[in-house]
């Protein structure tokens, strides 16, 4: 059995995957959010790249509260069925959630629902708006 490698995770307002080269082109990254109200509606991409995963898989990703008060919001990408582990599998994933106060957050990478990488965000609470 191969355990999941994730190369890359990152955050960011969007990410564009050119038809022609299918290379993905990766839109403004961040690790903090600012807002002057919560809660807030907060959306944003994952750009993940990973290897070493083996036959039918699932992939998705996980926002969750530092203090996990509350359901997190999860994405998960329809199953793949990966041939190789020296594949490099690239996804993105657009996430849309309601954020119920400033703080730290988490967003995790889970791979068969089992966390391979996790990234924070600080959700600030900005006098000035977003």
């Amino acid at each position: 059995m191969v355990n999941p490698y994730c190369l890359a995770m990152i955050l960011c307002d969007g990410v564009h995957r050119d038809p022609g080269t299918m290379k993905h082109t990766i839109l403004g990254t961040f690790s903090a959010f600012m807002s002057n109200e919560y809660p807030t509606e907060f959306t944003f991409f994952v750009y993940a790249a990973i290897t070493e995963l083996e036959g039918p898989c699932t992939v998705g990703v996980r926002l969750v509260d530092s203090e996990f008060e509350s359901d997190p919001k999860i994405v998960t990408a329809p199953p793949i069925d990966v041939e190789s582990p020296l594949a490099v599998l690239e996804l993105a994933f657009g996430i849309k959630a309601n954020l119920p106060k400033p703080g730290e957050y988490h967003c995790e990478l889970l791979v068969n629902e089992e966390l391979v990488m996790a990234r924070r965000i600080i959700a600030i609470l900005s006098e000035k708006g977003p």
